[in-house]
């Protein structure tokens, strides 16, 4: 069995359990934003909130990305997961 890559520079690892299978997410930290106003001081551009965005999944111990076979539904919950534990950090 080929072991797991490591996280690559500038991505965030998190090591979960889904669906009884543990995992080893890597997720790409999307700072806050504010957005911009024009010159009368209305709004220009939304602000944009800061997120977690998934690229890569593993099963711990194997080397194959299953990112592309993971169901949508389950990224959204591994990205609040990423997000939620980012935030302990702080």
């Amino acid at each position: 069995m080929n072991t797991t890559p490591p996280c690559p520079v500038g991505l965030y690892e998190l090591q979960c359990t889904l669906c009884d299978v543990d995992l080893i997410c890597h997720f790409e930290y999307v700072p806050a934003e504010r957005g911009s106003v024009d010159s009368m001081g209305a709004p220009y551009e939304a602000d944009i909130a800061e997120s977690a965005e998934l690229v890569s999944v593993y099963v711990d111990g194997d080397d194959v990305d299953i990112l592309r076979i993971v169901a949508p539904t389950y990224w959204d919950d591994l990205e609040r997961l990423a997000l939620a534990d980012l935030k302990a950090y702080k």
